[in-house]
């Protein structure tokens, strides 16, 4: 009986051997739907070791399969390594190139540690270079040993294995194996993880995750003309709770919001194309050009022609 990815090639042909392991695709599905189940994140990361062992690179494929079509993903580290049974002792990750990684994750970032002591290395550098859990980086390991992340502050969420699952279902082939009995052939593959929830991933906070549907909708419609109105029925919650949460996470009001989005814009559209400014202004929801052009000499310190100019 083989439950050790690293012992299946010398016991595959084997008459009398049956091989159960983790399911580690369905391991790395389950760490993507956490973290959508936590809100909208800029990226997504997941780490290996300093060499890439088999059962983290299926952790990888299925955490890409089952995050959100569209989104950012990094892997730590970038290029493909040797097999793990080549060198079982070259496992530690170097901190200055982890660092450098962490630090180019657009946040707020979710990461996904192939097991605990991946994770932990990822919460270390994050102390070290002042990147704060959950609140920039969430973090989540793998295998909920109490070694490695009972010591760590912030504490490190886990996904508890199924061995005892793996376990039965060794017993239970074994049993027919000896009775004569003729088990399924191939690998079996047993599912199932359970998380434990700690601080490096809290949940995001009501005010947060209810700022980030405010922040999509306003980039997606900013220049379609929406007001602030428009937002508060959007979410279907008061004006002054919607302002207040705004204030508490961003530092500034939801109106505020829409016109930077704007404006981000209207200066897009001057250095990248040749429309004329009174268009730009329209197409970006300024229907008044005459406070367009005092907005963006305020905030800009010039005027839009002179932006313009300089640009090019």
């Amino acid at each position: 009986m083989v439950t050790n990815d690293h012992l299946v090639p010398l016991v595959a042909n084997h008459p009398n051997c049956r091989t159960l392991l983790i399911d580690s695709v369905s391991v790395g599905n389950d760490a993507a739907r956490y973290f959508s189940s936590l809100g909208r994140f800029a990226s997504y990361g997941f780490v290996h070791g300093a060499i890439r062992y088999p059962w983290s690179m299926e952790r990888e494929e299925g955490f890409r399969a089952a995050l959100p079509r569209k989104a950012s993903i990094s892997v730590f580290p970038g290029e493909t390594s040797v097999n793990a049974l080549d060198d079982p002792t070259s496992s530690v990750i170097p901190h200055d190139e982890l660092g450098r990684w962490l630090e180019e994750l657009p946040k707020p970032a979710a990461v996904f540690g192939a097991n605990d002591l991946f994770a932990r290395e990822v919460l270390t550098v994050c102390a070290q270079l002042g990147i704060k859990v959950p609140q920039q980086m969430t973090v989540v390991g793998c295998d909920n040993d109490p070694l490695l992340w009972g010591g760590m502050r912030p504490s490190l969420s886990s996904f508890q294995l199924p061995f005892r699952k793996l376990g039965y279902k060794a017993a239970a082939t074994l049993d027919r194996l000896l009775r004569g009995q003729n088990p399924p052939q191939g690998t079996v593959r047993v599912s199932g993880t359970r998380l434990f929830e700690r601080e490096s991933s809290a949940h995001i906070p009501p005010a947060t995750a209810l700022v980030e549907k405010a922040r999509a909708y306003i980039a997606e419609h900013a220049c379609e003309g929406i007001r602030v109105d428009d937002v508060v029925s959007r979410l279907g919650v008061s004006r002054s709770l919607i302002d207040l949460r705004f204030r508490q996470v961003c530092g500034k009001s939801v109106l505020k919001e829409i016109l930077d989005v704007r404006l981000a814009e209207v200066r897009r559209r001057l250095s990248k194309t040749d429309q004329k400014i009174l268009q730009i202004g329209r197409d970006c929801g300024f229907s008044n050009p005459d406070n367009l052009k005092r907005l963006f000499r305020k905030r800009f310190g010039c005027t839009m022609r002179e932006w313009r100019n300089g640009g090019r």
